[in-house]
């Protein structure tokens, strides 16, 4: 048995359906706080189950990270088994969450080989991430081999996503105040990328149906993909999700395309009403 242990935080979604069920990773929670109520995020658990924290612009939720003990008592509890231990967490960009598990591991040094990779992304960007260390894991990979794995695959990873409700984007500092308002009273539609692990505004555009548009002209432009992963913020699979499936699968046959719900703590970023895709470019020849 491979002695590598996985680890990474409840902003993950896995493409692979009972991926959880088949490998053993141990995830980190992140809490959902808005005002003195606060949720622990569970990893069935998606933005529409939350209303009462989505509610309302009065205050915004905020995602915490999970705290160093947290770290502190996973490791742990997988150092009884092994003492090699592979951290893969949500971009230090966007949440905190590695600094913990940075501080964390410190208490382990000599003891434990705890690497902590930061994703440089969320949701299924850093979900194919893990999945790609599990299942190198499982097939007996080494531990140097696994990191080099999930190394080469971040500068792979591309995402986009459509948020309708500029409040979120403000809130996060992505915008001005008066630009969110704005905007929200016009309904615009903000598009955003990561680069470097940072969410940044691209453009905005009017429509729900152009920005559907965008982002199919933003999946064209890779010659060559590995996986393409459509978010959203429900298990049930909306109508202008099928369409931009259908839209994709006729750029990219034979490429495995998959619909996921993004959880709540990502929500607190973009909003529980957005869409999104992340693409995992193929390697190169």
């Amino acid at each position: 048995m491979n002695r590598t242990r996985i680890v990474t935080d409840s902003t993950a979604r896995f493409p692979t359906r009972g991926f959880l069920d088949r490998f053993s990773v141990s995830i980190t929670p992140l809490k959902i706080q808005r005002g003195l109520s606060s949720i622990v995020e569970e990893m069935r658990m998606n933005s529409a189950n939350l209303d009462p924290l989505f509610k309302g612009h009065d205050t915004l939720p905020v995602a915490t990270p999970p705290s160093i003990d947290t770290f502190v008592q996973t490791y742990s509890a997988l150092r009884q088994h092994t003492d090699q231990i592979l951290s893969i967490h949500t971009s230090s960009q966007i949440n905190p969450v590695i600094t913990n598990a940075y501080a964390a591991s410190q208490q382990f040094l000599g003891r434990c080989d705890i690497q902590i990779i930061d994703s440089q992304s969320f949701s299924v960007g850093l979900g194919l991430l893990v999945q790609a260390a599990a299942e190198a894991a499982a097939q007996g990979d080494d531990f140097e081999t696994i990191i080099r794995i999930v190394r080469g695959m971040i500068p792979r990873l591309y995402l986009i996503f459509a948020v309708d409700d500029l409040a979120y984007l403000e809130h996060n500092g992505l915008i001005s105040r008066s630009q969110a308002i704005l905007g929200n009273m016009l309904g615009v539609i903000s598009l955003l990328t990561i680069e470097g692990g940072k969410i940044i505004p691209m453009e905005k555009v009017r429509t729900r149906a152009r920005a559907i548009e965008k982002m199919v002209e933003f999946t064209s432009e890779f010659a060559a993909v590995e996986h393409i992963a459509i978010l959203q913020n429900s298990l049930r699979t909306a109508d202008e999700c099928r369409t931009l499936k259908d839209r994709l699968r006729a750029l990219y046959r034979g490429v495995p395309i998959t619909i996921s719900e993004y959880g709540p703590s990502v929500a607190t970023y973009v909003g529980p009403k957005s869409i999104g895709v992340v693409v995992l470019e193929a390697e190169p020849e």
